[in-house]
């Protein structure tokens, strides 16, 4: 497997339009704002007072997996990977070589690591603006130990939403076999749950919608919620993206591909 995670890596990479607005634009987005609303701040309010804590700020920076309008995005550029292969009929020519299972698991690990990477992104940068205010600013800089394990918990948790999101546009294009029809239904399930929470309140908290378990999660691990919901919403977003992983490679294995 490791030739074809090498092959659809160096594939993407050499398509930097997908790369750049499927997994990066998001994070260099949620940084520009931070950046703007931190430098207003400044301008209008002079030097804080305080300390900076630079891990707590990012592990809440990565909260952007939840965003609906970054959703949209980050399903555009799966189903690219995914829909290439159909848009120019190249599964023929790869298929007979390799086993199927093989070809799906590289395609979605391969976005599995740029989400990762976009991720990293989002909270290194937030870490250098919190550093470079906070000199601007006089402000101290705090560097402890629980807040980095939140970090990291924080991280675990959008990876995992994230993955959720990747596992379902691939089952869609491979259903499929369409670029919006991998798009517009992961888009609609990050705008419903956020309509239907509006609407219902906390009682859309009950429903096993991988925004509210990965929210319920979130709020676990860094100290905000109870533990229940935490585990809870875990086995319902690993559910999510077992059972859609293995719907999406049951589709693929069984899809005729001759002429694709």
């Amino acid at each position: 497997m490791r030739p074809i995670f090498a092959a659809e890596m160096l594939k993407l990479v050499r398509q930097p339009a997908i790369l750049f607005w499927g997994f990066l634009a998001v994070p260099l987005a949620a940084l520009v704002v931070k950046l703007i609303l931190a430098g207003f701040i400044y301008l209008r309010m002079g030097r804080q007072a305080g300390d900076v804590d630079i891990f707590l700020s990012a592990a809440r920076s990565l909260s952007l997996s939840g965003n609906s309008l970054g959703h949209l995005l980050f399903a555009m550029g799966i189903a690219s990977v995914f829909f290439l292969e159909y848009r120019y009929a190249t599964w023929r020519l790869i298929v007979p070589r390799h086993p199927r299972s093989h070809l799906f698991g590289a395609k979605l690990l391969v976005c599995l690591v740029w989400l990762a990477i976009g991720l990293l992104v989002a909270a290194a940068g937030d870490v250098v603006l919190n550093v470079l205010f906070a000199i601007l600013q006089g402000q101290g800089i705090n560097v402890v130990g629980p807040s980095l394990v939140k970090l990291m918990a924080a991280f675990g948790v959008a990876f995992l939403e994230l993955a959720v999101l990747a596992a379902f546009a691939a089952m869609l294009v491979v259903l499929f076999r369409s670029l919006i029809a991998g798009v517009i239904p992961a888009f609609l399930l990050a705008i419903g749950s956020t309509l239907l929470q509006l609407y219902l309140g906390a009682d859309a908290d009950r429903l096993p919608l991988p925004s509210y378990a990965a929210q319920a999660l979130r709020d676990g691990l860094l100290g905000q919620g109870p533990s229940a919901p935490a585990f809870l919403g875990f086995a319902v977003l690993t559910a999510w993206v077992v059972i859609l992983t293995g719907l999406g490679l049951l589709v693929f294995s069984r899809q005729q591909l001759a002429s694709e």
